[in-house]
């Protein structure tokens, strides 16, 4: 069996810019920051956790607290949730719906959750672009800071969940730190992106990079070349 891992912001559910907004603007709400840097890979871990420690140690001098820190996460879910209504709900990635039904139901694949966004936020996402959550292991910000630790998080769900151990794991992912933490881990990766971004993530190493899933086919011929 193997383990097809993936991000979520930008490679399952279109939701990076209302993700930003809701994020930058609830910075600036509680902590009263009037500029934040948007330039995520810039940032040592693209997690939302490890994101906001660095944003208040340089401009604040200090860590939030618990209670700043659950403030935060309640505040950026009200805004995510009021974004979504503005913009008429969060949409999956074109085929993304179909892509994950294809993959449960394989006898060669199971399937994972591994992103730098805390577990609420994502549930909400995922739940309001219907894509399926339940049942799913997954790691979050809310598991370890980096991403890599996610992902080891998230296989070891995966493999308990499942009950079998994984000899390929293949991660995709929208950004360059995907890309990076694949690298780091070893992982085949798959990237989901088009235009400038394609080609950033094309320019880390990533040699493969979908546009989205509507061809089923060509994503399913990818997974098998990079995952014999």
């Amino acid at each position: 069996m193997k383990l097809v891992m993936f991000d979520i912001d930008g490679t399952l559910t279109a939701s990076n810019d209302l993700d930003d907004l809701a994020f930058v603007q609830t910075v600036q709400d509680i902590f009263g920051i009037a500029t934040v840097s948007e330039d995520w890979a810039t940032y040592t871990h693209v997690t939302d956790a490890c994101i906001l420690r660095e944003i208040c140690e340089q401009q604040l001098g200090r860590l939030p607290d618990p209670d700043e820190i659950a403030l935060f996460q309640k505040q950026l879910l009200q805004r995510l949730a009021q974004g979504a209504v503005r913009e008429g709900g969060v949409f999956p990635i074109s085929g993304a719906d179909a892509l994950l039904k294809e993959l449960q139901a394989s006898p060669e694949y199971q399937i994972c959750y591994a992103g730098g966004a805390w577990t609420a936020s994502v549930q909400f996402k995922l739940q309001s672009a219907e894509l399926p959550f339940a049942d799913i292991p997954y790691a979050f910000a809310d598991d370890h800071d980096s991403r890599e630790g996610i992902c080891q998080i998230a296989l070891d769900r995966a493999q308990a969940t499942y009950q079998q151990t994984f000899t390929h794991v293949i991660y995709v992912g929208d950004g360059i730190w995907d890309v990076r933490a694949s690298k780091n881990l070893g992982y085949p990766f798959i990237g989901i992106a088009s235009g400038e971004t394609a080609q950033q993530l094309k320019a880390e190493g990533a040699k493969v990079v979908l546009p989205h899933f509507e061809d089923l086919q060509e994503f399913w011929d990818t997974l098998d070349a990079i995952a014999p």
